[in-house]
């Protein structure tokens, strides 16, 4: 007997995720600086169901405690916070990968994940972030043994408050 009608269902909304995924990056390539759109447009794309695989591999190694109040304290080792977003763009900037390519994700509604060399994602970090509002933009090798993810939270640092109450959090580690 052929598919049930949740079978094809299913299906269908996988497929309508998929391409809301590819829209998505038709956008950003509209969206970003000419030199980087190309990169952008060039690189693979990783879309459902594949992408929440991966997204899941990187919580389950925080043992799906990422985005978990104790977390800063739990992992304090790999966790810095900051206020404001320059401190967060020199950080960044200020770490070396190996030239490989790693999946980068963005923090939009529907992006897919790009497969872009790790360098070129931290050269850049500071465009990419900017033209996504300062959402999350998460770099992760493909073994998942190194990672750097840029998230943003409601709240502020007792010894440098952001007037506007939001935290940037990087979560690295190398191992």
């Amino acid at each position: 007997m052929g598919e049930t009608m949740d079978e094809r269902k299913i299906l269908l909304q996988q497929k309508k995720k998929v391409n809301k995924q590819k829209n998505q990056r038709t956008n950003l390539m509209n969206l970003l600086p000419k030199d980087i759109s190309i990169i952008i447009e060039k690189s693979d794309l990783i879309t459902s169901p594949e992408l929440e695989w991966i997204l899941n591999k990187v919580h389950e190694k925080w043992n799906y405690e990422l985005h978990k109040g104790d977390f800063a304290i739990n992992y304090s080792g790999f966790r810095k916070e900051f206020s404001w977003e320059q401190e967060v763009i020199h950080y960044v900037q200020g770490i070396g990968i190996e030239k490989k390519l790693v999946y980068m994700f963005l923090g939009i509604d529907d992006c897919p994940i790009f497969l872009v060399d790790g360098n070129w994602a931290l050269k850049n970090f500071n465009i990419l972030w900017d033209h996504i509002n300062n959402n999350d933009l998460w770099i992760i090798s493909q073994d998942f043994n190194y990672g750097v993810l840029v998230s943003r939270y409601g709240g502020y640092l007792e010894h440098d408050p952001n007037p506007e109450e939001i935290i940037y959090a990087i979560t690295i580690w190398d191992n």
